[in-house]
C-alpha cells in the first residue's frame, strides 16, 4: 500500500510539472493573441476612412 501511495505522489508531481510546462506558454500565447486582436480593432477604429471619426 505504501508503494502505491508513494508512486501516486510521484506521478502526481510529474503530471503537475508537465501541466505547468504547457499552461504557462499557452497563457503567454493567448495573451499575445488577445493583444493583437485588440490592437487590430483599435487601428481599424482610428483609420482616416472611418466615418465615426469625422
Amino acid at each position: 500500500m505504501q508503494l502505491i501511495q508513494s508512486g501516486y505522489r510521484g506521478f502526481s508531481l510529474v503530471l503537475d510539472l508537465g501541466l505547468d510546462r504547457i499552461l504557462i506558454p499557452l497563457a503567454i500565447v493567448l495573451g499575445l493573441a488577445g493583444g493583437a486582436m485588440i490592437g487590430a480593432e483599435l487601428t481599424q477604429f482610428q483609420s482616416p476612412e472611418n466615418p465615426f471619426m469625422h
